[in-house]
């Protein structure tokens, strides 16, 4: 992928294949509701992702591309929807909007920041080094979080602690 040039049809169809991917986790992800360790899946649907997105510019060419990045949208959409859903069942319903609104702002918040940097760095390096950086970023986050058992049982069936904890946020912001 580093020397091809896909063109705008090519990129149109990296782009379809990112989004086809994408809906079919979203649909998968309604499959995950009994889930025993909710988060404990998710994350290794994103190692799956990272190690996808690392492989696309090395998959020799358009077809290989389109392939991995149908993966990381498949990926993507299962880890994210699985994650949120747990989320949102254990936060407060008085507190729903303020941790959404918060979520939504520091994900959708860093976006221009985050494409200008990547933009700078595609420009002065290329575009194959972006790739496994992002998906040894995915990686390191996620394999950061796995180190906190707080984390690992986020959402677990058994878990009452991720149950209890959040009237008790709601109690506090009644106060």
């Amino acid at each position: 992928m580093g020397h091809a040039k896909f063109g705008a049809a090519g990129y149109g169809a990296l782009l379809a294949c990112f989004a086809v991917g994408g809906v079919a986790g979203t649909l998968a992800a309604a499959r995950t509701g009994n889930l025993r360790a909710p988060v404990m899946f998710a994350s290794a649907v994103f190692l799956v992702e990272a190690a996808a997105i690392s492989l696309v510019p090395y998959l020799g060419g358009e077809a290989g591309a389109a392939a991995a990045l149908c993966v990381v949208g498949a990926c993507n959409g299962l880890g994210n929807v699985t994650v949120l859903t747990v989320l949102q069942k254990w936060v407060s319903p008085g507190l729903f909007g303020r941790v959404m609104g918060t979520l939504m702002l520091c994900s959708f918040g860093s976006f221009p920041l985050s494409v200008a940097v990547s933009g700078v760095l595609v420009h002065h390096f290329g575009p194959v080094p972006f790739f496994p950086v992002a998906g040894g970023l995915i990686a390191v986050a996620i394999l950061g979080g796995l180190t906190q058992r707080e984390f690992r049982a986020f959402g677990a069936r058994g878990d009452d602690s991720s149950q209890a904890a959040a009237p008790k946020a709601a109690e506090g912001s009644r106060k």
